[in-house]
């Protein structure tokens, strides 16, 4: 998934009347280690409740024909008192109120971009993208910015013979500041040195569309540094292949100096971004590391807030369901630590900009924020039970008639009491346990769950349960089964979703058949069904007839 909605000037070197929307498919310390889980599980839902909210009407609210929401919108709470909320485009704008349910349009151009010719200087067309303030006066903003080679054909005669956007298009983070509570915005140093995130590249104008791209907003850590999110967008390993994409994590613990943000390697954070233009590069030169792929995709990265409720980060973005398909839309995942993330879930299915029919005309969405009008803090980072998801609607597909609206949403937790072990200690209590086929003799006696298979393909069933997967990853068994020839055991699981027993949702592990009690720890959070609520497990302890078994302990692990 390769979200660049983003508008971009005509080719020439002078601010562009309108923009065009293109979104091919798809020394720090130590990084922090993840933190207990909760003992209760829970069983966490984000939906919608109400009617789509009109924010920012084109129409209407426009104070020029650019003035457009074209990125993921953030807010903050400035020295006054009274809350800004960004309009961006390579043309900045805000609307400014006494609270996020009462704000007004403001024709004030808080910060327009240079459109330097020159790819070295990374100070071609700005979006502020990502804004943090302590004090309300002095801002930070993280900056998405576009190289368009395409529109500087009139100072760099050659460049870009395709006359294509896309094979022209670099995109990295830069930084700017803002020491008048948000009335204006600068270049936090002068170019390049504003600099804070790009690929060891330098510009191809015959290439792919690469680079960091749409920063999420500043949020601080749990070890109080201060992190953003980004898509990257590289070249592919085969040419003809469709770019690779991931989420990048980086930080700083200084926000007045752009070179101070390390990445993600992998392992902790201390990847540096080098200046392409400045230091000569190799194909071996570090580069962000993708970050929970298979929870985030490329996708997850546009905004991130802080549950009170959960106490977790909660991320979202658009991209596609876990288990594949066609139904994309809005997802969120959480964190404890910022670096481990859940699965991701549904919040809203909308059309996206390549999921309708034709995007230069159909309506749809993209750029969607976390945001809560009740949140005490300055940057809105920080949500409760309530709160809303900010998106930008394209009412004539990739037009410039596009509006800011909002969908209700409400955070529902359900707690479930940990499942309780299956110990088998008391004599004739099966404790819910029974068999399906191919078993005899199945009682509890002297401490443990004994039976005898009775063909190759013995089974039994638990009793019903609720259980929440992402909360309990694992399952151990302690089993005994009379010596003989080897073989292996399978547990499957039905859920709340999905309650068809299958072999995709099961989990294979080797039987010691020796006479002796071994523990078989199984993973289930490999297994792509392993999520919402478990509903019953189906236990085949092996498949082999005329064997004695004895189960002393199943025990589901935090």
């Amino acid at each position: 998934m390769f979200a660049c909605q983003i508008g971009a000037p005509p080719a020439t070197d002078t601010p562009p009347p309108s923009p065009t929307v293109v979104q091919p498919t798809t020394p720090p310390e130590p990084s922090p280690q993840p933190t207990e889980v909760p003992v209760i599980p829970k069983d966490i839902s984000i939906n919608v409740t109400g009617e789509e909210e009109l924010v920012f009407d084109w129409t209407t609210d426009r104070c020029e024909p650019d003035h457009i929401p074209d990125i993921a919108t953030r807010a903050f709470r400035d020295a006054d008192g009274m809350v800004q909320l960004w309009i961006g485009h390579y043309v900045n704008y805000r609307m400014i109120g006494p609270d996020l349910n009462n704000l007004e349009s403001d024709c004030t151009v808080l910060m327009n971009s240079d459109y330097d010719p020159d790819p070295s200087q990374f100070n071609d067309s700005e979006w502020l993208a990502a804004l943090y303030t302590e004090d309300g006066e002095t801002i930070y903003a993280i900056m998405h910015n576009e190289y368009r080679g395409d529109t500087h054909t009139a100072t760099r005669p050659g460049q870009c013979p395709s006359g294509d956007r896309l094979t022209c298009l670099d995109t990295s983070v830069t930084m700017a500041i803002s020491t008048d509570g948000g009335d204006s915005f600068y270049d936090i140093l002068e170019p390049p040195n504003h600099m804070v995130a790009t690929m060891p590249y330098v510009f191809n104008d015959e290439g792919v569309p690469s680079g960091l791209r749409q920063p999420s907003n500043i949020i601080k850590g749990p070890d109080d540094y201060f992190y953003v999110f980004t898509n990257i967008s590289d070249y592919p390993v085969f040419p003809g292949d469709f770019p690779p994409q991931w989420v990048c994590a980086m930080r700083t613990d200084d926000l007045s100096d752009p070179s101070s943000w390390r990445f993600w390697n992998g392992e902790d954070f201390t990847g540096q971004f080098v200046n392409p233009y400045v230091e000569e590069l190799g194909p071996s030169t570090p580069k962000c590391a993708p970050l929970a792929v298979e929870q985030l995709t490329g996708g997850i990265q546009e905004s991130i807030v802080y549950s009170s409720t959960l106490e977790r980060y909660v991320m979202v973005g658009f991209t596609n369901p876990p288990t594949g398909g066609t139904n994309l839309g809005y997802y969120y995942s959480l964190s404890e630590d910022l670096i481990h993330w859940t699965p991701r879930e549904l919040i809203l299915e909308l059309p996206g900009t390549y999921t309708v029919e034709d995007n230069s005309k159909d309506l749809f969405y993209a750029y969607p924020t976390l945001l809560d009008p009740d949140s005490q803090s300055l940057n809105f980072d920080t949500v409760d039970d309530q709160f809303y998801l900010y998106i930008t609607r394209f009412n004539q597909g990739i037009t410039l008639d596009r509006d800011l609206v909002r969908f209700p949403l409400e955070l529902t937790v359900t707690d479930y009491p940990a499942p309780e072990p299956w110990l088998f200690d008391t004599d004739g209590d099966l404790e819910g346990w029974f068999p399906y086929v191919h078993l005899e003799d199945f009682a509890v006696q002297d401490g443990s769950l004994s039976m005898r298979s009775t063909g190759e393909d013995p089974h039994m069933g638990s009793p019903l349960l609720t259980v929440v997967a992402v909360q309990n990853s694992k399952i151990t068994i302690e089993m005994k089964v009379s010596p003989g020839e080897q073989s292996e055991g399978q547990l499957f699981f039905i859920t709340d979703s999905d309650g068809e027993w299958g072999e995709a949702k099961s989990v294979f592990f080797p039987v010691i058949a020796d006479g002796e009690f071994h523990t078989y720890e199984l993973d289930m959070s490999t297994i792509e069904g392993w999520q919402g609520i478990v509903t019953q497990i189906r236990l085949d302890p092996l498949y082999t007839p005329d064997s004695v078994i004895e189960i002393d302990s199943i025990v589901f692990v935090n």
